[in-house]
C-alpha cells in the first residue's frame, strides 16, 4: 500500500474508520456528544454577537445591554475549552481494541501515515456529526421556542432626555434563538469543531508508533521538570503584588486599559500554564512522599501509580484547573464589584449568578473528561489489575486506589488554582476600593476607602464542590473495574 496507486481510496478509509465494536461506537457517540455541545456554545456566542435592535426582548440584562454582550461571548468561548478537552479525551475510549485493529491494518500492508489517516477521519467524522446535530438542535430551537411572559427591563425617555428604566412583564425569549445568524458565521461555527477535533487527533498521534505488532505510545520517562513550579511562583508573586508593581511602573486603569490589562493577563496566563503543567510535578511529589511511608495498600498502589505515570494526572486535571482558576477570579471580581454597588440594585448580583451557572457547567464538563481518563486507565491496565486480584488484593482496595490516584493530586492543584484566581482579582482590581455615600461625588468628604472582603464561602463552595464532583464522577468509572479485574483478563492481549 505504500505506492500511490495502492493507497486505499476514501470509501475504504471511511469504512475502516467506522468499523469496530461496541467500544468504538461508544467512542464515536461520546465524541459526537461533546462536539454537539461545543457547536451549541459557539452558536450561542455568535447569536449574542449579532443581536440587533429589533431582536428580543430577553429577561437577562447581559443580553439586553450592548456593553455586556462581549462578556457573554467571551464566556461562551471559554466554555468551549473544557468541551474540546472532553472531545480530545473521548478519542481514547476503547483504545486497546482499536489499537489491535490498527495493528491488523498495518499487517495488511498499510503505511503508518495511512493508518493515522483512518484515526483522523474517524475523529473528524464523529465531531462533524456532533457539530451538525448541535447546529440542527439550535436551528430547531429557534423555530420551535416561542416567547413566554418574562420580567424584562424597559428604557424610556421623557421630554428632557432623561432615561427611565422599569421592570415589566412582556413576552421574551430565554435565549437569543430569534437572532438570524449570517450563513457564513453559522458555517464557520459548525466547521470549527470538527477542524479542532481533527487537529487535536493529529497532534495526539505524533507520539504513537504504529507497527504490525501493536500500537506503542511513547510516554515520557523523564521526571517532571521544575519549570512549571517557577512559572507558578512568578505568577503568584506578580498577581499578589500587582498593585505596587503597577504603581512603580506607572501603569493604571486611568491611563488606559491596554498595557495594564496586557501585563496582568500575561501573569494570569503564566500562572495557568504553570498550574496545568505543574500537576505532573505535584502528582510525582505526592507519590514519592507517600510510597515509602504509607501502610495502606490502596495508598501504596495509588502512590506507585502516581510515580510511574505523573503526566496522566496532569492531562486529566488540565481542564478542571482552568475552570477553577477562572471561577476563583470571577468570585474575587464579584466581591470587588458588589462592595461598590447599592445592595438594592440586584443587576450585578444577578449577572454573577448567571455566570456561576456557566462556570458550574464548565466544571461538570471538565469532570466528565476525568471520567473518560479514569475509565480508559482501568481498561488499559486490566492485566495488571487482574494480576493483583489473582494475588489476593480485594476489589475494594483497587477501587480505593483508583479514586485516590485521581483525586489526591487534584486537591492541591484545585486549592492552588483557587488561590491564584483570587490573587488575580484582588491584585488587579485592588483589595480596597473607594466608595461614596448617596450624596457624595468624586472628591467630596463623603468618599471613603472600604476593604474588599475575601469571598470565603464562594471559594469554599467552588473548591469543595469541584472536588466533590470529581469524586462522584470518578466513582462512576468504577463500573469498569469488576470486568477489568476478572482473572481471565490476565490473558488479555492489551
Amino acid at each position: 500500500m505504500s505506492h500511490a496507486a495502492d493507497r486505499p481510496r476514501w470509501p475504504t478509509t471511511l469504512r475502516l474508520a467506522l468499523a469496530g465494536g461496541r467500544a468504538d461506537g461508544m467512542r464515536i457517540g461520546l465524541t459526537a456528544l461533546g462536539a454537539a455541545g461545543a457547536a451549541v456554545a459557539l452558536l450561542v456566542a455568535a447569536s449574542v454577537a449579532v443581536i440587533g435592535p429589533n431582536d428580543g426582548p430577553y429577561p437577562y440584562e447581559v443580553l439586553t445591554q450592548p456593553g455586556l454582550r462581549p462578556g457573554v461571548v467571551v464566556v461562551m468561548l471559554l466554555l468551549c475549552v473544557p468541551i474540546l478537552v472532553f472531545v480530545g479525551l473521548c478519542t481514547r475510549v476503547g483504545a486497546p481494541a482499536r489499537d489491535r485493529r490498527l495493528a491488523a491494518i498495518r499487517m495488511a500492508g498499510a503505511t503508518p501515515a495511512e493508518v493515522r489517516r483512518v484515526v483522523w477521519v474517524e475523529t473528524g467524522l464523529s465531531a462533524g456529526l456532533g457539530s451538525l446535530v448541535g447546529g440542527a438542535a439550535w436551528l430547531v430551537g429557534g423555530a420551535v421556542v416561542q416567547p413566554s411572559p418574562q420580567v424584562v427591563r424597559t428604557d424610556s425617555t421623557d421630554g428632557g432626555g432623561v432615561i427611565f428604566s422599569e421592570l415589566v412583564t412582556a413576552p421574551a425569549y430565554p435565549l437569543p434563538v430569534d437572532v438570524a445568524v449570517p450563513w457564513w458565521l453559522l458555517v464557520l461555527c459548525l466547521a470549527l469543531v470538527p477542524a479542532g477535533a481533527t487537529l487535536s487527533a493529529r497532534v495526539a498521534m505524533r507520539r504513537v508508533g504504529l507497527s504490525p505488532f501493536g500500537v506503542v505510545r511513547h510516554e515520557r520517562s523523564r521526571p517532571p521538570a521544575l519549570a512549571p513550579a517557577v512559572l507558578v511562583l512568578v505568577g503568584f508573586v506578580g498577581l499578589a503584588a500587582w498593585e505596587p508593581i503597577a504603581a512603580s511602573t506607572g501603569l493604571s486603569l486611568e491611563q488606559g486599559l491596554g498595557a495594564y490589562a496586557g501585563v496582568s493577563a500575561a501573569l494570569f496566563v503564566v500562572t495557568l500554564v504553570g498550574l496545568v503543567f505543574g500537576a505532573a510535578s505535584i502528582a510525582s511529589l505526592l507519590g514519592r512522599l507517600l510510597a515509602p511511608r504509607t501502610g495502606s495498600p490502596a495508598l501504596l498502589i495509588a502512590s506507585r501509580r502516581l510515580m510511574a505515570a505523573p503526566f496522566t494526572a496532569s492531562r486529566a486535571a488540565a481542564a478542571v484547573t482552568f475552570a477553577v482558576l477562572l471561577g476563583a477570579a470571577v468570585q474575587g471580581t464579584r466581591a470587588n464589584i458588589l462592595v461598590q454597588t447599592d445592595p438594592g440594585q440586584t443587576f450585578y448580583a444577578d449577572t454573577f449568578d448567571q455566570l456561576d451557572v456557566v462556570l458550574a457547567l464548565g466544571i461538570v464538563i471538565a469532570a466528565a473528561g476525568l471520567l473518560v481518563i479514569t475509565a480508559e486507565g482501568i481498561v488499559t491496565r486490566r492485566r495488571t489489575l487482574a494480576g493483583l486480584t489473582a494475588a489476593g488484593t480485594p476489589r475494594r482496595t483497587l477501587a480505593a486506589a483508583v479514586l485516590v490516584e485521581t483525586v489526591l493530586p487534584l486537591v492541591p492543584t484545585v486549592l492552588l488554582a483557587a488561590t491564584a484566581g483570587l490573587l488575580a482579582a484582588r491584585g488587579v482590581l485592588g483589595s480596597s476600593v473607594q466608595v461614596y455615600d448617596s450624596s457624595g461625588i468624586a472628591g467630596d468628604p463623603e468618599a471613603r476607602m472600604v476593604g474588599v472582603p475575601v469571598p470565603w464561602v464562594e471559594l469554599g463552595t467552588l473548591a469543595g464542590g469541584t472536588i466533590a464532583v470529581v469524586l462522584v464522577v470518578t466513582a462512576s468509572a468504577l463500573i469498569f473495574l469488576r470486568r477489568s479485574t476478572n482473572i481471565s483478563e490476565v490473558r488479555a492481549a492489551a
